[in-house]
């Protein structure tokens, strides 16, 4: 019993229990916190790419809405989906953003007021209450599911923010943009990608066939001419000269591998400054690749087109280059975009294979592959906001998907500035692509791999055997 007693007033034991003690503290401590954290909501988003952070462009839309706006997320209790609720949820009091949580089997019949269409869980109804306006936000076209055919695998990417933007901004604005983009002539299809930035900035696109019209619509803001493959008829250039003439905007892509004549088609530049080279520039220095020098990463020049797009390349593959006359009249003002360095030339032979050197018959640049064009005539005649302007590229595919589906490179930020600047209306939800939900692998070089199984494996074990042994040793020694 002695012995009992004298066990629990040793040493051994009151360190035992002190460190219970301070055990259990931790604990409470430890709970009292995820309390508390869960209790404010504090989150920390740790993806790579910020997938669940609302952006600044998102953010200055949402503060600058002076109209009261309701976000109703419609879903159960216990059936939300974390990655639209997490983005969701960041709205709530931004400007005069409220969200508010509906249970659409508790109220059948609320979605009723404001759409017809049938509801899904996650899905969202923005509602402008000043405006009396409203837009129904498909929790399918927040969260995206399509094929990898390579792997056959199912891939997934959020989209939330951007439709959720798009609709606030589509809500609040007067008025949106009006594009015309032309057919008739082989020109390159409108992408997905393309299509999406467009909708989510409140530009309505619609397909304009040349060949049948007397004149470019009258509700015409942007007349955009995608990398045509054939030529325009005597008639069509008539028709968009006139349009032009009369204070039109206009941006025009250069189709670099086409193998006719685009006289009509390049004489709409020629009219206003602008001589096209044949073939298409090469320019190993500056080339995203020095492997591949036809896949452009141009310098950036500055421009109200290009004020937010310097950090980041902007990427024209097979272009055109193009030059400024000489001589040209005093009302015309053409400013580059996008410059080659000075070493680059375009190769006139399409089937030449030999890209990295000039040869006998290719043209000495530099060239620009991007031009702002302005001419003051008309506003000097009918008035400020008259001026023709025309925004030329050379080429249609940099505005392929590979580069505008998200904000890797500059591309994105370069076309929509363009519209911007060409229709006067500033859109703001360009840098809002969609996300991937799939997970990020990290590829490992051979060398590294061998490296770090021999030190995980073998080095650090050896290190703490040896330490082991070093230390029972002394004290057996002791």
């Amino acid at each position: 019993m002695k012995g009992l007693k004298n066990s629990f007033s040793s040493r051994r034991f009151k360190m035992g229990g002190y460190q219970t003690l301070v055990m259990a503290i931790v604990i409470v401590l430890v709970m009292i916190l995820n309390l508390v954290v869960k209790k404010l909501d504090i989150t920390i988003d740790l993806s790579s790419d910020q997938k669940y952070t609302l952006t600044e462009d998102s953010k200055k839309v949402a503060e600058n809405v002076k109209d009261s706006i309701k976000m109703y997320y419609m879903c159960s209790e216990g059936s939300e989906n974390v990655m639209i609720e997490k983005v969701v949820n960041q709205y709530d009091g931004l400007g005069n953003i409220e969200v508010i949580q509906k249970d659409p089997v508790i109220y059948p019949a609320f979605a009723k007021q404001y759409t017809e269409e049938e509801i899904s869980a996650n899905d969202v109804i923005v509602v402008n209450e000043t405006k009396d306006r409203n837009e129904l936000v498909k929790s399918s076209a927040m969260v995206v599911q399509g094929m990898e055919y390579t792997s056959y695998s199912a891939t997934y990417t959020l989209d939330a923010e951007g439709q959720l933007t798009a609709a606030l901004q589509k809500l609040t604005s007067e008025a949106g943009v009006k594009l015309y983009y032309t057919s008739g002539h082989n020109e390159a299809p409108l992408n997905d990608s393309f299509t999406d930035l467009m909708t989510k900035s409140n530009i309505d696109f619609q397909e304009f066939a040349t060949a049948s019209a007397s004149a470019v619509p009258e509700d015409c803001d942007v007349l955009m001419v995608n990398a045509p493959q054939y030529d325009f008829s005597e008639n069509e250039y008539k028709c968009i000269s006139e349009y032009l003439k009369n204070g039109g905007k206009a941006l025009f892509f250069l189709n670099a591998l086409t193998a006719e004549k685009m006289t009509n088609y390049e004489k709409l530049l020629s009219d206003y400054g602008v001589d096209i080279a044949e073939g298409y520039v090469c320019d190993v220095e500056g080339a995203m690749n020095r492997e591949y020098p036809h896949l452009l990463t141009p310098a950036v020049q500055e421009h109200d087109i290009t004020a937010d797009v310097a950090d980041k390349d902007v990427v024209v593959p097979v272009s055109k280059g193009m030059t400024v006359q000489s001589d040209v009249r005093s009302t015309l003002t053409v400013t580059p975009l996008l410059q080659t360095t000075d070493s680059a030339f375009s190769k006139t032979d399409l089937t030449s294979d030999n890209l990295s050197v000039k040869e006998e018959n290719d043209i000495d640049g530099p060239f620009s592959v991007g031009l702002a064009i302005k001419d003051a005539y008309t506003e000097n005649t009918k008035g400020a906001g008259n001026a023709t302007e025309i925004v030329a590229f050379g080429a249609g595919d940099m505005a392929a998907a590979d580069f505008i589906a998200t904000n890797q490179f500059g591309n994105r930020t370069m076309l929509l500035n363009t519209i911007s600047y060409l229709s006067g209306e500033e859109t703001t939800t360009l840098a809002i692509p969609k996300r991937s939900l799939d997970e990020e692998t990290v590829a490992i070089e051979q060398g590294d791999r061998i490296f770090f199984t021999v030190l995980l494996v073998v080095l650090i074990p050896l290190a703490l055997l040896a330490a082991g042994f070093v230390i029972w040793f002394r004290r057996r020694k002791n």
